[in-house]
């Protein structure tokens, strides 16, 4: 099994210590090899009793879907460490991106070149990693649920804790950072630190999810498989694309297939089955909702009726759904936030509140207007306000809250994706004082009015900072271009910036698409920008 390449650093291998769960109150680790003086820090505290047993250690849970929300867990742990040690800068999501995809993996920000860092750095991992008083292995590690531990170099794996601290090869040393990968338990806070009860079975998946049952590949639009997937969904990629042995594991066999069919039909060759190689599979648009094409209608939802739509889902027909309920950023993704509006305007419709949306739910939509269904026969609009970006503007996760002003008070989804996109803050959706310290800091940085309110000067100017690159994402790149935007690149890529695109930048981007599990074409477009745009963070 290979794990996916992270961006944080193990530390070095020290003696082990057999310290208990419950007995011991501090760390204390050398700041410096072979130095008498040594740093001190105490444990974290549990708010409850911790019980005897243990949580169950699941194998390793990779990441496959793309969700769009931080999980609670993750998040808990990182107020946890800031409480404890004073704040430290973290991260949570990143789009698409394995665990950190999922909102299940924490980057908590230390420096092993710095002493006192160093050693906060090894007194954090060796305690989730070591024996307590019984002599079990990575105690603390399964009461918070963290499936592996990536630190200075070295890698730690709660599933074989017996191979102790290993080497780690990845592309990044992860010197800058901790990394943190919890199971699903942990990132949903359902391991016994938080509760006092150890979790005996463990979750596969996000809870509350409907597990597929369906081999129809029409009720897998919305699914997004790539290598180190598992299940029903697998099964049914595999017999609709042919040539595979129908295990349900998506491994280097079936990656390979996948890769041939999309270059067989014209696709982004990068191993992802996402929609578009769903609806080539099953015979509809590119870009299409699945199935045959819609009779014609009087509503832009009628195209949706057969789609059935319920929590993870995701896709153009998830958008449509949530600008037609209202009340919900609309992204594409079907999360806890999107079922529990679904679940409100169920019940203002009087139908069955289940929160899967389906045919009569569709029905009901369509005739209603785009702001949430009031019952007016009105059309749903599809023209973008005058403010919403042309079809040329790349747009980002932050493009649909620059017409949303922001001050001390405001609270909400443009308040965390502003918190994310600053660094450094919690995102808990309220506007408080320390958000407001973190945007005049800002402002004062990009050479702003430092107000502490968050206009579109200030929205343009964090989407900038936060995407360095997004001017040229739409621009298409390769061998033989000249120009400030090659320029751009080959400083991104940290080699001579000439604004000659030859062989050596050629190799660069080949070997970023190939960090990045991308297609390693050699020409950069939207995606390869991207990629870039993640490794410069």
């Amino acid at each position: 099994m290979s794990l996916p390449n992270h961006d944080s650093v193990a530390p070095r291998r020290l003696p082990a210590r057999a310290l208990g769960a419950l007995s011991a109150s501090v760390i204390a680790f050398p700041l410096v090899a072979g130095s008498a003086q040594a740093a001190t820090f105490p444990y974290p505290k549990p708010s409850k009793p911790l019980p005897s047993a243990l949580d169950v250690a699941p194998p390793y849970q990779p990441g496959t879907l793309c969700l769009t929300e931080d999980q609670p867990g993750p998040v808990a742990f990182a107020k946890l460490l800031n409480a404890t040690y004073g704040a430290h800068v973290y991260g949570v999501l990143r789009a698409c991106d394995q665990e950190h995809g999922e909102g299940r993996a924490l980057d908590w920000m230390l420096n092993a070149k710095n002493a006192n860092d160093l050693a906060l750095g090894n007194a954090v991992t060796r305690w989730l990693a070591q024996a307590d008083s019984e002599g079990r292995s990575g105690a603390m590690a399964r009461r918070f649920g963290i499936n592996y531990i990536i630190w200075n170099k070295r890698i730690w794996k709660a599933w074989a804790p017996d191979r102790g601290w290993q080497a780690y090869t990845g592309s990044s040393p992860h010197t800058d950072h901790i990394h943190l990968s919890f199971t699903w338990d942990g990132a949903v806070k359902t391991t016994s630190w938080w509760t006092g009860k150890a979790v005996t079975t463990y979750l596969t998946g996000p809870p509350g999810g409907v597990q597929p049952t369906s081999r129809d590949p029409k009720d897998y639009v919305n699914v997004t498989l790539r290598k180190g997937s598992r299940g029903i969904a697998v099964e049914v990629l595999q017999k609709a694309i042919g040539g595979l042995t129908v295990d349900g594991s998506f491994g280097p066999a079936t990656e390979a297939r996948v890769l041939a069919y999309q270059k067989q039909k014209g696709l982004t060759q990068n191993g992802i089955v996402d929609s578009r190689v769903w609806n080539a599979l099953i015979g509809a648009p590119a870009g299409g909702s699945g199935g045959t094409a819609p009779a014609p209608s009087t509503s832009p939802l009628d195209k949706y009726a057969k789609i059935t739509l319920r929590l993870w889902s995701r896709g153009e027909a998830v958008k449509a759904m949530q600008k037609a309920i209202g009340g919900l950023t609309v992204d594409g993704s079907f999360g806890p936030k999107t079922l529990a509006r679904v679940k409100a305007w169920q019940k203002s419709k009087g139908l069955a509140v289940d929160g899967v949306v389906d045919a009569k739910d569709w029905k009901v939509l369509a005739g209603g207007s785009a702001g949430g269904g009031s019952g007016s026969t009105a059309p749903v609009t599809t023209r973008p306000p005058s403010s919403a970006p042309t079809s040329s503007t790349p747009t980002t996760e932050l493009t649909a809250y620059k017409g949303t002003t922001l001050r001390k008070g405001s609270s909400g989804s443009a308040v965390r994706a502003l918190q994310k996109a600053l660094g450094g803050l919690a995102t808990d959706g309220r506007f408080g004082p320390a958000t407001q310290a973190r945007v005049v800091s800002f402002q004062r940085s990009a050479k702003l009015s430092a107000t502490g309110v968050v206009d579109r000067r200030t929205w343009d100017a964090v989407e900038r900072a936060e995407h360095p690159l997004l001017r040229y994402w739409n621009t298409v790149l390769r061998r033989g271009a000249h120009g400030s935007s090659v320029t751009a690149l080959q400083k991104a890529l940290r080699i001579t910036a000439d604004g000659s695109f030859g062989p050596k930048t050629e190799a660069a981007v080949r070997s970023a698409q190939k960090s990045a599990h991308l297609a390693q074409t050699g020409v950069v477009a939207t995606l390869t920008w991207k990629a870039v745009e993640a490794r410069m963070r």
